[in-house]
């Protein structure tokens, strides 16, 4: 099946010791105390005014570091799809590993919340169920119609693209002229926001090796096509794993490619690839991220954006 390589909170810190503690933000000098414990003479009010300042410039630089507002687009692996057993086959968007607010995910967007409180409530997910490349025309224009603007965009996108009928190779470069429209859109329309696009949870072979064990998972990648992870007796067919797996990679090469004409994108180098799955990673469906394999992307991603 086409989309089975697809299958892959901590407590929010007060602002200001986040700001100190973290080494992606600059300092802020009000952060630490005086060693001489008052000891020293006062300082003259010129010297406090200074002091000030200077602490609210290196406020205001830090609070400018992360976003105020964030959007997510791309398909149904963004959407906490069938990640709530009460809501089986349905959008569950609070699971969203990008924009996502149960605290079980963290998600990128709650990341960002613990530093930044300015990005309150700005957490926009227009992904939907099943989207393609071509879908991301519609949800770009959408996202540079967002009020605040979107400051960080988070692209998913590939899986529902990959034919697996012999035809991918001549689907690579349309596939990457579209994407390119859809950057084009976005780099037009909010040229100060961060793009950051994301390959795919884990590699086939990792895919596969989650799957073994659930013998309604195997059914749903199993056959006999230039794809199908496992034979029509169920058993395990390496030879198409990495026939897949060079498909894609051609995929994530093409995309890697495109983002890279845009000076406000990035994709993730692979980060998503060499993420280590397991079945517990995912919904019933063995397709999906359940909400520890949401939390496992929103890391990883986390990583890959901010180190």
């Amino acid at each position: 099946m086409t989309t089975t390589n697809s299958r892959l909170a901590s407590a929010l810190r007060s602002a200001t010791i986040a700001l100190c503690l973290s080494s992606v933000i600059p300092a802020i000098a009000a952060c630490g105390r005086d060693p001489s414990n008052g000891t020293s003479a006062p300082a003259k009010p010129t010297e406090v005014a200074n002091s000030a300042e200077t602490a609210a410039a290196s406020a205001d630089s830090a609070s400018s570091s992360w976003p105020d507002s964030i959007v997510v687009i791309g398909h149904s692996g963004a959407t906490g799809f069938n990640s709530d057993s009460a809501k089986s086959n349905l959008d569950v968007r609070e699971n969203s590993w990008a924009t996502g607010t149960n605290p079980d995910v963290n998600s990128v967007y709650l990341r960002v919340l613990a530093i930044n409180p300015a990005v309150a409530g700005h957490n926009f997910n227009l992904a939907t169920d099943g989207a393609t490349v071509d879908g991301l025309i519609g949800q770009a224009r959408g996202a540079v119609a967002l009020v605040p603007l979107p400051e960080l965009i988070l692209i998913q996108t590939i899986d529902h693209d990959i034919k697996c009928d012999g035809t991918d190779p001549q689907n690579y470069q349309p596939f990457g002229d579209i994407l390119t429209e859809a950057l084009d859109i976005l780099a037009t329309g909010a040229p100060d926001a961060k793009v950051f696009v994301v390959t795919q949870p884990g590699t086939v072979a990792r895919n596969a090796d989650a799957t073994e064990g659930n013998p309604s998972w195997v059914s749903n990648w199993q056959g006999d096509g230039p794809c199908d992870a496992f034979d029509p007796l169920g058993q395990r067919a390496d030879d198409k794993i990495a026939a897949l797996q060079d498909i894609t990679d051609h995929y994530f090469a093409v995309q890697a490619d495109r983002c890279a004409k845009f000076p406000n994108c990035s994709d993730d180098q692979g980060a998503w690839q060499r993420m280590m799955i397991d079945a517990t990673d995912f919904t019933s469906d063995g397709n999906h991220p359940s909400i520890q394999g949401a939390a496992k992307r929103a890391a990883v991603t986390w990583t890959a954006l901010y180190g």
